[in-house]
């Protein structure tokens, strides 16, 4: 039986246990928004169980639950955790008395740039959220539901780690652009993207979220990261790395006023005639692997069109297969992309897309990778 029957097959797993043992993982981030998605999503989840935290030196020492909790849901039960320090001869000693191999990272960039390529060295499976390691050659950036073939980089000469590696999610607001662009790429092509970006006051921590003090609409850098971040998504696996896909992109990026949950807007050239119901269609059909492996955490559709405008706080839960909308105990919700005011003229389509930033757009995101990870390359932990 493989580990995702077993983690589907939930009166198997309570009857017996020694069925399968969850995974023991850690956590690189205590207290940021990220952080605690990771926290909130991993309390229920039944292949991975939170047994380690390593945090800023203003959180070392305490307890996760004296941390101040910032998700509008409430706290889930979490393990009563020390959050030890980030130092990297405190993380090697602690990982190594606990067995740990697989790390969750929510670092920052300047602190991720040092200690994600450390603990691969030292064999750790590193499922990172952060950016700093995106673009290196022999690191795959990948959305679970289009580009899941990338885990393959792992496999290649590459690759020149005996067996640890970093395997990043995607920047937040890449994910309601590429994804939906994912089966119009396929098959009707596209040599122009125009994209224009609405992102919630999340997308900039807890401080831009709480501050009193106003924000700046832009956001430096940004634009540039969501452009090579899509083609490289789009791209293909070559003998010396990824090819990025050919196409040209023009971004702009603002921020709005909004706690959770980015917009695009979206206008392309397609490349091949069409109807507006083979968009339709392509769209709402699109699956991948981490459907057809039935992950926990993979919506069982992961785009979903509206034909009508959407009510932002319920696209916010979209993927949820019930009426539990909490993320710590519905695994798919806030995971999956609402697309709607979809619109041909010509050869021209333009559509808006929604995604749960702090969900899909990150720690979501990037458990779901290490979901498909451990089915594709059937990771083993001792």
């Amino acid at each position: 039986m493989s580990l995702t029957d077993v983690a589907m097959n939930k009166g198997l797993f309570e009857r017996n246990e020694a069925v399968y043992i969850r995974t023991k993982v850690a956590l690189l981030g205590s207290s940021g928004i990220v952080a605690q998605r990771f926290q909130q999503r991993l309390a229920n989840h039944p292949w991975f169980e939170l047994a380690a935290v390593f945090g800023s030196p203003i959180q070392v020492g305490k307890q996760l639950s004296e941390i101040p909790w910032g998700l509008p849901e409430s706290r889930p039960e979490v393990p009563e955790l020390e959050v030890f320090s980030c130092e990297l001869s405190q993380l090697k000693f602690q990982l190594t008395k606990l067995n740990i191999k697989l790390v969750f990272s929510a670092l920052p960039s300047d602190a991720a740039i040092e200690i994600e390529p450390f603990l691969r060295e030292l064999g750790m499976q590193v499922f990172s959220n952060s950016s700093a390691h995106r673009m290196e050659r022999d690191v795959p950036l990948i959305i679970a539901d289009l580009n899941p073939e990338h885990l393959s980089i792992l496999k290649s000469p590459l690759h020149d780690q005996t067996s640890g590696f970093i395997a990043c999610s995607t920047n937040c607001t890449v994910m309601p652009v590429a994804l939906p662009l994912k089966p119009l790429w396929d098959v009707l092509g596209f040599n122009r993207v125009e994209i224009s970006t609405e992102q919630s006051l999340s997308g900039g921590g807890y401080k831009l979220l709480k501050s009193a003090n106003g924000f700046l609409s832009e956001i430096p850098g940004e634009a540039e990261k969501i452009s090579e971040e899509c083609i490289r998504l789009l791209g293909n696996i070559e003998s010396d790395g990824i090819e990025p896909a050919d196409f040209n992109t023009q971004v702009e990026c603002k921020r709005v006023m909004r706690d959770y949950g980015h917009i695009v807007k979206v206008k392309i050239d397609l490349q091949k005639d069409t109807e507006i119901n083979e968009i339709i269609e392509l769209m709402s059909n699109h699956t991948s692997s981490p459907q057809t492996l039935n992950l926990p955490s993979a919506p069982k559709k992961p785009i979903i069109l509206s034909d009508s405008p959407i009510d932002l706080e319920k696209a916010r839960w979209a993927g949820a297969d019930s009426d539990d909308n909490n993320p710590a105990t519905n695994l798919k919700s806030g995971m999956a992309i609402t697309v709607y005011d979809l619109k041909l003229v010509g050869s021209t389509l333009s559509f808006s897309a929604f995604c749960e930033n702090t969900i899909r757009g990150a720690a979501g995101g990037c458990i779901l990778l290490a979901e498909l990870a451990i089915e594709e390359l059937e990771l083993i932990f001792a």
